[in-house]
């Protein structure tokens, strides 16, 4: 193979000339090795409100109303948090009106509100068992053709498993 090699050899006199720079000076491409580096790992600056304004115009997060029964109310900031992981917008009953505003108010105000804001939602999670309650909002959910999933939550805070509607139906899970 000494031919293949003469022939990828490249000759002094055929290789391009070296750019004439002196010690200190930039190439002839305007960029030292340093300055791509900085510009690399520069911090990203946070963007300003009308920064993220426009970027919300722009790429609305769909809302996701969560659906729980009362006696799993207490998990509804992990709950909370795990669709915010997943990048959507939670609009959980249980954070807005903390237990129907601690009975200060009629429950049918409340549940108004509630059924209200499960409408203006793109989607509907189920979590947990489901109380009569969260049966109706189902129905509302379904008549509306609001996509739905649905949660196992037993396993909060460690796991929390998508299962399907028929297994979210059944009785005496929690």
């Amino acid at each position: 193979m000494p031919g293949d090699r003469e022939r990828d050899a490249v000759e002094p006199e055929e290789a391009p000339p070296a750019p004439l720079t002196a010690p200190g000076e930039l190439p002839a491409g305007g960029k030292s090795a340093e300055d791509i580096l900085a510009s690399i790992f520069a911090p990203v600056p946070e963007a300003s409100p009308l920064e993220q304004l426009e970027q919300t115009i722009r790429h609305p997060k769909k809302l996701i109303y969560i659906a729980m029964s009362n006696r799993n109310f207490y998990w509804r900031m992990h709950v909370s948090k795990m669709v915010l992981d997943e990048g959507y917008v939670p609009i959980n009953p249980f954070m807005l009106f903390d237990y129907y505003l601690l009975h200060t108010v009629p429950k049918q105000l409340v549940r108004e509100a509630i059924n209200n804001l499960l409408s203006r939602c793109d989607e509907v999670w189920v979590f947990g068992t489901m109380s009569l309650g969260v049966k109706v909002q189902l129905g509302i959910a379904k008549r509306l053709k609001k996509p739905l999933r649905f949660y196992d939550i037993a396993d909060l805070p460690e796991q929390v498993y998508r299962i399907s509607e028929k297994l979210a139906q059944e009785e005496g899970r929690d």
